[in-house]
């Protein structure tokens, strides 16, 4: 019975560790396509809505929006960082998922944000294409 017990207990620790390893992985993967932007708190909205019309096939909702907008807004620590959420989209007739990080900094009463777009390499490269529009107008 105790050698049963030990035997299980071993299997279990194996997969779990191996459980924990491949999402590790996946997350490292996942991670490695990020596009990012340092903008003005004013200038989030109008990027978002950009990128959600003009680059994606069907981008983020108005909802969702707000709901980013609303999160940003209650962030007041300089350097915090939160996760908006991950994000279904549509982009080339496909289904595709945009995580998005922010992290805020405030200094003399303005508020600045960079924005984190995580993704898959095809679109975090036309993400990266549409921040440096935004940058160059800056």
């Amino acid at each position: 019975m105790f050698k049963r017990l030990i035997i299980s207990l071993s299997l279990l620790l194996i997969i779990s560790s191996s459980a924990e390893l491949f999402a590790k992985d996946y997350n490292k993967h996942y991670a490695q396509f990020a596009a990012g932007l340092n903008m003005d708190v004013d200038q989030l909205e109008p990027f978002l809505k950009r990128v959600s019309t003009s680059v994606l096939d069907s981008g983020l909702s108005d909802q969702e929006i707000k709901q980013i907008l609303y999160k940003v807004q209650k962030m007041n620590k300089n350097n915090e960082t939160k996760k908006m959420g991950t994000f279904e989209v549509m982009y080339h007739e496909k289904t595709a998922k945009i995580k998005i990080e922010i992290e805020v900094h405030v200094e003399d009463g303005n508020k600045e944000v960079v924005i984190y777009m995580f993704s898959t390499q095809e679109l975090v490269d036309v993400l990266d294409k549409e921040l440096l529009k935004i940058e160059e107008a800056i």
